[in-house]
């Protein structure tokens, strides 16, 4: 009964992250596409008034295209826009998010060769799970850290020397049995897709404001622009802090969701619970300055960044360590009272 309404806990708390995925992210492509829209129109204006005042009064024609853009200009905003939303936003963000996780793929060398024990852990649990066995490489840092990235057909499993240093042979199996969870459940794919709304909102709000040379030459322009990028900084950046919250809730339930399938492959919550204690105790701010859209790796470790920051509040990532510990033990009373 427990573990139907945990179940049910989780799966409630994915939906209403999920939901304000969507209705954020709709929000977003409205304003990217005003934004690249608003941008067309304003290139297309003098555009149509060179047209308009030197080529084709020569034919002895006047289309009137300038007033209409002029005293109409939604139709425009919204077609220009629509088909600059690709070019401008969303190829941009999907480069870097591939870029990023193809460079955090190919970190260290291919367990087989430096850690072949490693190697065939990860293929027995692969078999126990029923999928393919995924590639697991092992990255020489002294930070313990373990992150999954792709799916079932092409999973990528990364460790740290840091983390092979510390745990149990058995605490090992358990982290890496979390891991092959996250790959059977599709979880870095997931926090790949809802990441680029929220990438999309950054990259729309980025510009810098207008410059002051512009004042003194045309005052209304700097006006008009100053407006128009205090509005998307101010817009972007609440459409931002939405997005990271329905991000924070929804991984934090895949992070229980993987914890539960890394013991029910195991079939040792303790184990799993030990190696949370192990790792909790040795996680210090990270000395690399990374931008934003590549701390969302942060997302995809066992444990938070560093835990002062990434395990409180409520944009945190992860649930805490006394939360997931409380689910594990509770997983060990459950066969406990079944092998009884």
């Amino acid at each position: 009964m427990r573990h139907a309404r945990l179940r049910l806990s989780l799966l409630s708390r994915m939906g209403v992250a999920l939901a304000v995925l969507l209705v954020v992210s709709v929000a977003i492509a409205v304003t990217a596409i005003v934004a690249g829209g608003v941008l067309a129109w304003l290139v297309l204006l003098p555009v149509l008034y060179a047209l308009e005042t030197l080529l084709l009064p020569v034919f002895g024609e006047y289309y009137g295209l300038l007033h209409w853009v002029l005293t109409d200009p939604a139709p425009v905003v919204i077609a220009a826009g629509t088909v600059l939303l690709p070019l401008l936003y969303f190829r941009p963000v999907r480069a870097k998010i591939r870029a990023f996780r193809t460079e955090l793929g190919k970190a260290g060398a291919p367990a087989s060769e430096t850690h072949p024990e490693l190697a065939e852990v990860v293929r027995r649990l692969a078999q126990q799970a029923d999928v393919p066995e995924p590639d697991i490489y092992v990255a020489d840092r002294r930070r313990p850290e373990s992150y999954a990235l792709g799916g079932r057909p092409d999973g990528t499993v990364i460790v740290t020397t840091g983390l092979l240093n510390r745990l149990s042979a058995a605490e090992l199996e358990a982290v890496l049995a979390h891991e092959l969870s996250h790959l059977v459940n599709g979880d870095s794919r997931i926090m790949n897709l809802v990441l680029v709304p929220m990438l999309i909102a950054e990259q729309v709000g980025s510009d810098d404001p207008p410059s002051r040379r512009l004042l003194v030459s045309q005052p209304l322009a700097y006006l008009a622009h100053l407006v128009l990028w205090a509005a998307l900084s101010v817009l972007t950046t609440v459409q931002r802090w939405a997005c990271q919250l329905a991000i924070a809730v929804l991984s934090r339930s895949r992070e229980l969701a993987a914890d539960r399938g890394a013991a029910e492959l195991t079939g040792s919550p303790s184990d799993l619970a030990s190696a949370l204690e192990a790792l909790s105790d040795n996680r210090e701010r990270p000395r690399e300055d990374k931008r934003t859209w590549a701390k969302s790796a942060g997302a995809l470790d066992i444990l938070p960044r560093e835990t002062a920051v990434g395990s409180r509040g409520l944009l945190r990532t992860h649930p805490d360590i006394e939360t997931r510990l409380q689910h594990l033990e509770t997983m060990v009373v459950e066969r406990t009272s079944a092998g009884q």
